[in-house]
């Protein structure tokens, strides 16, 4: 396990910068740009994906929780405040939890509306029979209950996992709202197999935060087989579309370092698609395996529409194994050119709100 997080955090820092694989057979068309354009185009994918992440933090919903949290420099300014809601909640709702025994929430238990009271910094309920409502100031400073959570769907079922009765949420609803404009969205549902252990036979999640919304959908293809998807929509728009094939069905005794096949996966963002395979079976044969043997276990291209540009490989450099793209002319390069410049803007979107913490993170 420990040989897949190494590998695993490594190839997180790729899919971040919009970097994946392919099997070094592959046999697509070649671009007639040249290598300096190929890499402007790289830098251009990088520069757009910047924007991206400025677009987040400065969208309604990122704005809206920065000002609540009153967060700056590391520091949540509204701490006390909204721990002390948060506890007032907890009282007036008797501590909503799962049950320890079968993970069950009793939603009908907890529904009603609840509206904070500045004053006696209470929450006050009363009876609904259509969800769980929330309502409560956005900051200190507020006078009116102008935020609200609107919880109205949550239905579960009953299903075996290592012989002991637990419950799966099949269907949630629910919205937040800042002044009467909808930041959030949540509608999500879930069938789950029945047997001895409930895998996921669909999955799908629809997350709205204003402007962006997030889809992740998960299908069963076969009883070994999964189909992955997440789409980011709004001026981020791209999807990463995978496929994890296992070697068996036994998910109740599931070892990934056993049990994981390959994974398959296909990045696209407009123009720029980059795509992976991952035979892990090989990879976790290999009991103390050399760059040549993760090479033949894991390659990479990259792509500019239909036309390949570069290819991903690791590298042994002064002791370290560095990760190195390879272009169509034969010349190779570092990763860390389009990485670190990327990182550090990463970290100045990032670090006015949690200061130089953020030099530890990436």
């Amino acid at each position: 396990m420990k040989r897949f997080l190494s590998f695993f955090a490594a190839f997180l820092i790729l899919i971040s910068t919009f970097f994946a694989c392919q099997k070094s057979s592959d046999l697509s068309p070649v671009s007639n740009t040249t290598v300096i354009e190929d890499q402007a185009f790289i830098n251009t994918m990088y520069s757009n994906t910047i924007n991206c992440i400025k677009g987040i933090r400065d969208g309604e919903f990122s704005q809206a929780l920065i000002t609540f949290l009153a967060i700056s420099n590391n520091t949540v300014g509204n701490e006390t405040w909204i721990n002390e809601m948060t506890d007032a909640l907890d009282i007036t709702m008797g501590n909503p939890q799962l049950d320890p025994n079968t993970s069950k929430f009793d939603f009908p238990a907890y529904r009603g509306i609840y509206d904070w009271n500045r004053v006696t910094k209470q929450f006050t309920k009363t009876s609904s029979s259509a969800g769980i409502f929330i309502n409560f100031p956005s900051d200190p400073s507020k006078t009116t209950n102008n935020v609200n959570i609107r919880f109205t769907t949550y239905t579960d079922g009953l299903y075996q996992a290592n012989a002991k009765n637990i419950y799966l949420p099949t269907a949630i609803k629910a919205t937040l709202l800042k002044d009467n404009v909808e930041l959030v969205n949540v509608d999500a549902t879930g069938i789950f197999s029945s047997g001895s252990f409930p895998s996921p036979i669909s999955v799908v999640c629809t997350v709205i935060l204003k402007p962006h919304t997030y889809k992740v959908t998960i299908t069963r293809l076969l009883n070994t087989q999964f189909s992955v998807k997440v789409e980011l929509g709004g001026d981020c728009g791209s999807v990463i579309d995978s496929k994890v094939t296992f070697l068996n069905d036994d998910y109740n005794n599931l070892d990934i370092e056993d049990d994981l096949s390959k994974i398959e996966a296909t990045y696209t963002k407009g123009d720029f698609n980059i795509k992976l395979d991952w035979d892990a079976k090989t990879y976790y044969a290999i009991s103390n395996p050399t760059t040549a043997n993760l090479n033949n276990s894991i390659s990479c291209n990259v792509f500019n529409g239909i036309f390949k540009i570069g290819e991903l490989k690791f590298k042994d450099v002064n002791g370290s194994r560095k990760i190195y793209i390879y272009y169509k002319d034969g010349t190779s390069e570092d990763v860390a050119v389009f990485n670190d410049p990327f990182t550090t803007q990463l970290k100045n979107i990032l670090r006015p709100y949690f200061g130089n913490e953020v030099d530890n993170w990436f």
